[in-house]
């Protein structure tokens, strides 16, 4: 195992949100990694070195965020944050390259979320068929990975609007792109602050995990995929 703890103390996270419930929880942890550095290439992404678990919290990415914060919001302690980022970032928790949740909507088989396309009337979505990983006859997205096909469910940024209310006060969110082979181009946590929904995730932009408006940065993007944490 690779752990890079950086300037987060995983002792102090796990003291901080003992007394906290649900997506309180996913709020307080997600704090932690305000303004820590972006890096798309936070973890490997080659078959050669995928072979042991990676935990960097000197550096994330948009999808490595996302995996930590439900990794430590379904533990109590470091042996079983190792366990659950296991549970998280790999199918059967079995680590390999081919194993590997590498597009969002693979997060549909994590038992820990749910899609919310299961809760909000099906008129606010589009269903759209996919061959993930395929970008032409010769290329592909991610060398060493095979092509899948994918049926995808995504809500059009028309219908955003009017929605926002049934999202929990801390949601995942992944940004749908129409580009072929991929399901999105980014994801972040939507946090609902009073009466104003926020964006909270590792910017490329901005070279490090920020806030800003949910609503403004979903307006030019073509529509959203939404899990919602489940709490026993």
């Amino acid at each position: 195992m690779i752990f890079k703890k950086g300037k987060i103390s995983i002792n102090k996270i796990f003291s901080e949100i003992s007394g906290l419930k649900d997506e309180k929880k996913i709020i307080k942890i997600s704090e932690f990694f305000l303004n820590v550095p972006y890096n798309k290439d936070s973890i490997s992404e080659t078959a050669e070195h995928e072979k042991s678990l990676t935990i960097d919290f000197e550096q994330v990415d948009c999808m490595t965020l996302l995996e930590y914060v439900e990794a430590l919001r379904l533990s109590n302690d470091f042996e079983s944050f190792i366990n659950n980022l296991k549970s998280v970032r790999y199918i059967n928790g079995i680590i390999s390259f081919q194993n590997r949740r590498h597009f969002f909507s693979d997060w549909d088989s994590i038992p820990t979320v749910n899609n919310i396309k299961n809760e909000i009337e099906a008129s606010y979505f589009k269903t759209v068929f996919k061959e993930l990983n395929k970008i032409d006859e010769k290329k592909k997205w991610i060398d060493g990975l095979p092509v899948n096909f994918g049926k995808i469910k995504y809500i059009p940024k028309k219908n955003i609007p009017y929605i926002v209310d049934k999202f929990e006060s801390a949601s995942y969110c992944g940004f749908y792109t129409s580009k072929e082979g991929l399901d999105v181009t980014h994801v972040g946590i939507i946090i609902r602050k009073k009466d104003s929904l926020i964006l909270r995730h590792a910017s490329s932009i901005k070279s490090k995990v920020v806030d800003e408006p949910f609503i403004e940065y979903a307006i030019d993007k073509e529509g959203i995929i939404v899990y919602k944490p489940l709490f026993k």
